[in-house]
């Protein structure tokens, strides 16, 4: 079974969180002789609430409906190849990515929907079914899977999870622990995600199998993406090659009319052929 797998994404990333809020508020002034605003060592400090962190990172690029156009790199054994997207979503249960360059591969999408998560070819004019065996598989020939872009997996629904605070790079960051429930849709056997204490945004996520980190996820170049300060871009890595898939949000827009006929097979084929 392939490794490119996640139990979160990106879906790479298809909507975007709604209204991030720091992990942590800001410490009043102390009283005089008061040990209130002494930093603590971080393992004294409170951490965040669980659901409250697991809620964030399920809908870092999410929200009641968005549309935005980003740029794929895939860098590996055979070279360098770049993908132009368009993206729209609707909530959590509708998504849809179209290819638009380069010309050959123009016009192939995938659409996830209440009826499940569909490839389209449009040469062939043929519409495929993924199953639920292969959410783990490349997206058309990156290292993200079809469930990092598509997002069909929950981390609140899938992993049993516990958080703990740990530096990074000299950040104190809440790194995050997933492990599958029982019967989850999900190959790995630990996640470990690395989330910023004062903007809750995600740095870093490892993804474990037979004890070993089989890729990494790195999240980066924080900038205003439709009103919102989030990661603009997200690479991920395979863990001992100098292979990687960069995902680069270019544009976005937010809370916007998309049209519910966009997410239906038909609305898939219109929406594909239209350049």
């Amino acid at each position: 079974m392939s490794k490119a797998r996640a139990g979160w994404m990106i879906a790479v990333v298809l909507g975007l969180a709604v209204g991030l809020m720091p992990l942590a508020s800001d410490a009043q002034s102390p009283e005089p002789g008061s040990s209130e605003g002494v930093t603590q060592p971080a393992e004294a400090q409170a951490l965040p609430e669980l659901s409250e962190v697991l809620e964030r990172l399920d809908r870092l690029y999410m929200a009641s409906s968005s549309r935005g156009r980003l740029k794929m790199t895939v860098v590996n054994e055979r070279g360098t190849r770049e993908l132009e997207l368009e993206q729209w979503s609707r909530g959590r249960d509708e998504a849809l990515m179209v290819i638009r360059a380069p010309a050959r591969e123009a016009g192939t999408a995938t659409l996830r929907s209440d009826e499940g998560l569909w490839n389209y070819a449009p040469r062939a004019d043929r519409l495929i079914r993924v199953p639920t065996g292969m959410l783990s598989e490349a997206w058309m020939g990156s290292h993200f899977s079809n469930d990092d872009l598509m997002r069909e997996t929950s981390l609140e629904d899938d992993y049993h999870a516990e958080l703990r605070w740990i530096d990074l790079d000299g950040e104190r960051v809440v790194q995050v622990e997933l492990r599958p429930r029982e019967g989850a849709p999900v190959v790995w056997e630990k996640v470990l995600y690395e989330v910023g204490a004062g903007d809750g945004l995600p740095r870093r996520a490892r993804f474990f199998s037979g004890g070993k980190v089989e890729r990494t996820m790195v999240f980066s170049g924080v900038r205003e993406l439709g009103g919102r300060r989030l990661p603009s871009i997200v690479t991920m890595r395979p863990a001992e090659s100098g292979e990687y898939t960069r995902m680069e949000y270019l544009e976005m827009a937010f809370d916007v009319p998309v049209d519910a006929s966009t997410f239906t097979r038909q609305g898939l084929r219109r929406v594909a052929r239209t350049r």
